[in-house]
């Protein structure tokens, strides 16, 4: 049976640091109550998951040292047989003691790329308090009464998420090329559109734009290259609920509708009633729905198909939002629509149902007047 060990988040439980390690960093810790052998710090900032460093566990003491190619680096102390990896921001020139026990793990030891995480977190952390604050007020409200209030909070949340995207504008730029700004755009990649994903990018200098976040970063808008309207959409393969595979460039049709939704999230089976409606009624024209469901289930995804009357093509992986077509097509929100011609050229991406509805029509009157 495996020891477990809460996982601390971003970079641990910091206290008052020493900076003494002379050019590289040093580890050293103490394990209470946990029956390991050995820990390993492995690269943890969206490149590969290299090993950096490892050392023994002796009597519960364990250290290691070593020197990084840059300034900091996001890694996480895995020991082996234990349920918890510890996240860690390693620097050069600072040294690190470290308690770990089966509640967790405390970690003494920063330096600069600490302190400006911790200013990123400051920003982030402002906003989440205004936006609590501001949805106690509206649920105060019970949906009744007050457009006026309820247009002064939606102006106050606007104004509180506009100010934290502009301080955090404002620190990328004053660190340029610091491998924390990079860090910091990279662990929020997923949730920004490529618009503000791309104006972080561009704050970013040289040296940060060479780190593994950097070149996750510039990965990630490369694929948003490749899902801009008139490029072939990416190719997958994916299980029908018969067992059978497909793959959506193998579908024959005039217009393929890509619907990304998933079984156990019932908002994003809110349009699958007017899906169907919408499907009779351009099937006849050339149109197929290639519905990817991004479900972990098998049972509960094969009976919402049923449920919900999706008498079109239905397939899965069964990995959830850690499908590779999530990264393929960036897909963020759920549900979500993207329009292929024939060829399986994009037509239209990100759509919600009442654009794809509006879009079809425009598509399909154009054709008339020919």
């Amino acid at each position: 049976m495996m020891n477990k060990m809460m996982l601390l988040l971003l970079s641990g439980i910091l206290f008052g640091g020493t900076c003494l390690a002379q050019g590289g960093y040093m580890v050293s810790g103490k394990v209470r109550g946990l029956a390991v052998a050995r820990v390993h710090a492995v690269a943890a900032d969206f490149g590969t998951a290299d090993t950096l460093a490892s050392a023994e566990v002796v009597n519960g003491s364990f250290m290691f040292r070593g020197v990084l190619p840059g300034d900091a680096r996001a890694v996480i102390l895995v020991f082996p047989g234990v349920d918890g990896r510890v996240p860690l921001l390693l620097e050069n020139d600072v040294n690190y003691q470290i308690s770990v026990t089966a509640q967790g793990a405390a970690i003494e030891g920063e330096g600069p790329a600490v302190q400006l995480l911790k200013e990123f977190e400051r920003i982030g952390h402002d906003y989440a308090v205004e936006k609590n604050k501001v949805e106690a007020e509206y649920k105060a409200l019970e949906g009744g009464g007050n457009p006026a209030k309820v247009e002064s909070l939606q102006l106050r949340l606007d104004n509180a998420y506009k100010q934290s995207v502009l301080k955090t504008q404002e620190l990328i730029k004053a660190n340029a090329d610091n491998y924390v700004s990079a860090y910091v755009i990279a662990l929020n990649m997923s949730a920004d559109d490529e618009t503000t994903l791309r104006a972080k990018y561009e704050l970013l200098g040289t040296s940060a734009r060479a780190t593994a976040p950097g070149k996750a970063i510039a990965a990630m808008l490369d694929r948003y290259g490749k899902l801009v309207e008139g490029e072939v959409a990416p190719n997958f393969t994916l299980m029908k609920p018969d067992g059978n595979t497909f793959t959506v460039h193998g579908l024959p049709a005039k217009w393929k509708v890509i619907h990304f939704w998933a079984a156990q999230q019932g908002s994003s089976r809110q349009d699958n009633s007017d899906l169907v409606k919408f499907y009779l009624q351009y099937r006849p024209k050339g149109l197929e729905i290639v519905s990817v469901a991004l479900d972990e289930s098998a049972a509960m995804w094969k009976q919402a198909i049923g449920l919900d009357g999706m008498i079109w093509t239905n397939g899965s992986d069964l990995k959830g939002m850690d499908s590779e077509i999530v990264r393929l097509y960036l897909v963020r929100d759920l549900p979500a629509y993207f329009l292929l011609d024939a060829e399986n050229r994009i037509v239209a991406r990100d759509l919600s149902f009442p654009e794809l509805r509006a879009k079809m029509a425009e598509l399909t009157k154009k054709k008339k007047k020919k």
